[in-house]
């Protein structure tokens, strides 16, 4: 009996130090996958002043891969506001702003996540590659198939100076409003989640790769933000939805936005109500009950 039980706690000993294993190489492996971490701190910009602004003229890559971004016209900087976000500070974007990373060392090959807190208001782009020889790497609020004031949420892989011949759409328009948006470049399997909400999924955004970003402007320099930016990661992998949950979660609580903790994306059926992350347009998730 004594015996017995000495195997059985051994076993679950061994069980939970496999899982604990288990966990920590899965961050190991989304830390070693991030390529860009941006975040709006004083801490991590250098600025310039004008007049009662502080101009950003450079910001630091927290990852650890020196893909800083930077802008050297004064009238093209961004301004860092401070306490914009539940005490925290933000690129605000006034429409003709731009921060440029540097090239990255090769162009990124699909799968790209990429996590953004932000707001914006009308057609207005939020990323995008880097120079107008660039392929397209875009997420904006654009490309609506009849004009809206408040375009939605839309990602893009494909094309270069046209319109994407493929792109996915989610729900979420361009009000002002704060949001988390992750957009998961993956060809037939990205995804695109704001507030944890799942907006489009297993649908091809096009195989372009990324050789650095623009933030605040597409690639070709024509549409700027008008909106601002408080974060910024990006992931050379398709981020696990458990790592993309708890990431997400993470910044709603740093920046006090409104998230939802539930572990992974249930099925629809008719018979069973529309949970929070479910892949439907929020109109239609509305209608039902969490």
């Amino acid at each position: 009996m004594k015996e017995g039980l000495c195997v059985v706690l051994w076993t679950l000993r061994q069980a939970l130090k496999h899982q604990l294993r288990t966990g920590t190489d899965k961050w190991e492996a989304v830390a070693a996958a991030n390529v860009l971490w941006l975040q709006a701190e004083a801490a991590h910009t250098a600025s310039v002043k004008q007049g009662n602004d502080q101009q950003v003229r450079r910001v630091h890559d927290l990852s650890g891969r020196g893909n800083w971004a930077s802008s050297q016209l004064a009238s093209r900087m961004p301004i860092l506001r401070p306490n914009l976000l539940n005490g925290h500070a933000a690129f605000e974007f006034e429409g003709s702003s731009v921060l440029k990373t540097r090239p990255f060392s090769k162009p990124l090959q699909q799968p790209i996540t990429l996590v953004i807190v932000g707001r914006a208001r009308g057609d207005t782009t939020m990323v995008d590659s880097l120079t107008p020889q660039s392929a397209r790497f875009e997420l904006c609020h654009g490309y609506p198939s009849g004009w809206h004031p408040s375009p939605e949420i839309c990602m893009t892989a494909s094309g270069h100076d046209s319109s994407p011949r493929q792109s996915m759409r989610g729900s979420t328009r361009s009000m002002g409003d704060w949001h988390i948006y992750t957009a998961i470049y993956d060809q037939k399997r990205s995804q695109i989640f704001v507030d944890g909400y799942c907006e489009g999924s297993a649908k091809s955004v096009g195989a372009n790769e990324l050789d650095g970003l623009s933030i605040g402007c597409d690639h070709n320099g024509v549409f700027f933000l008008t909106g601002s930016v408080a974060e910024i990661r990006l992931y050379h992998c398709h981020l696990p939805a458990e790592q993309r949950v708890q990431t997400e979660a993470a910044l709603a609580h740093r920046y006090g936005l409104t998230y939802s903790s539930a572990p992974a994306p249930p099925a629809y059926t008719p018979s069973r109500p529309l949970a929070r992350f479910g892949c439907a347009p929020r109109s239609l998730r509305a209608s039902h009950h969490d």
